[in-house]
């Protein structure tokens, strides 16, 4: 995700968060008018035709459709994945075709909605809150008019959150910091798109800083994500929308954590939010091409892993779960894709499939 490669930089303008250097930097996973409609399970799919009308028959022989069918078949709701925040800035033609494209796509069965931006405003091209705000305001009326009904999700990294700036001294100097750098994904920014209904649906990741760093302020770095995930919260970000976290959580040739690491992460990732009021929670990733490597959450033979057992017992416990898949990491065999549709399905209420929009 994005997040990881912008930490480095990020790291410079932290310096001055703690008593000393920070340890590390935020880490994070991995985008008007009233609100679209919104089911009360904000991972259900709507009802839908049956798969073989819609856009299966449109677009026969699409694999970005054949991987969404087939989770729909196997119960899970559908997110079109797309970068429109790039498009958008590439110009109206690009623009208007990926729109087209999520058009075509909104009719494939089980689809709820679009995710149209990764970390909005945060090293996305984004550079203020206007730009922003005109970004979302054209993308949802622009959705509206060939998706009439579907819902918008944005994810965003909001990283003065990490810095817990309401605790005033050097919190609030690292939350300055980071500010001046990403005014776009500050935490008044987002509020504004989402006081401007213009977000149904908020992925928010609450960029932690290392445990060092907190520890130096005198707690945990679990502490810190609960006392976000309250802060949150209170500010009553929940009645703006439907709100959902997300965290990184693959690794190249999947999940290395041990057993206690994997509950501590369960714990911060998931447990907190939820308690906090997230709906759901997304999980990056299935699999992916990410700086050369293969990042997943289950190991190239699929066997499970203490985080997978972990997953399995939350879905299990009712929580809603979601991840990202791509048709280009997936098998060719008819088999083998088939059994990671049906292992994806266990842990996750719903995925995020690619668009294909380019």
């Amino acid at each position: 995700m994005r997040a990881t490669a912008i930490a480095a930089g990020l790291l410079v303008l932290l310096v001055g968060c703690s008593n000393g250097s920070p340890s590390g930097q935020p880490t994070t996973s991995p985008d008007s008018g009233p609100p679209m409609s919104t089911p009360a399970d904000p991972t259900q799919p709507p009802p839908s035709s049956p798969a073989t009308g819609g856009a299966a028959a449109v677009l026969p022989g699409d694999r970005y459709v054949a991987l969404a069918t087939a989770l729909h078949h196997r119960g899970v709701a559908i997110w079109w994945e797309t970068d429109l925040v790039k498009r958008w800035l590439d110009g109206p033609a690009a623009f208007d075709g990926a729109v087209a494209r999520l058009g075509q796509l909104a009719a494939v069965p089980g689809t709820v909605g679009f995710k149209i931006s990764d970390e909005i405003g945060y090293g996305d091209g984004l550079t203020s809150p206007a730009q922003a705000t005109n970004f979302l305001r054209q993308a949802r009326s622009s959705l509206a008019k060939v998706a009439p009904g579907k819902q918008i999700l944005v994810d965003a990294v909001v990283p003065e959150l990490g810095c817990l700036p309401w605790r005033g001294g050097n919190q609030e100097g690292c939350a300055q910091r980071v500010r001046l750098k990403y005014p776009a994904a500050s935490a008044a920014a987002v509020e504004s798109y989402l006081r401007g209904h213009l977000i149904d649906r908020l992925d928010l990741s609450t960029g932690l800083l290392s445990p060092g760093t907190y520890a130096g302020w005198g707690l945990t770095q679990q502490a810190a994500q609960a006392e976000i995930w309250s802060r949150v919260r209170g500010q009553g970000w929940e009645s703006l929308t439907t709100l959902q976290s997300r965290k990184a959580l693959a690794a190249a040739d999947g999940y290395q954590g041990s057993a206690t690491q994997a509950a501590t992460d369960t714990t911060m990732y998931i447990a907190a939010p939820v308690a906090a009021g997230a709906k759901a929670v997304d999980i990056w990733t299935w699999r992916q091409h990410y700086q050369g490597k293969v990042f997943s959450l289950l190991a190239p033979d699929l066997a499970a892993n203490p985080l997978w057992t972990s997953l399995i017992q939350e879905r299990r416990h009712g929580v809603q779960l979601i991840t990202h898949m791509t048709p280009s990491t997936m098998p060719t065999d008819p088999a083998s894709f088939d059994h990671e549709c049906d292992l994806a399905a266990q842990a996750f209420t719903a995925v995020f499939v690619a668009a294909g929009t380019g």
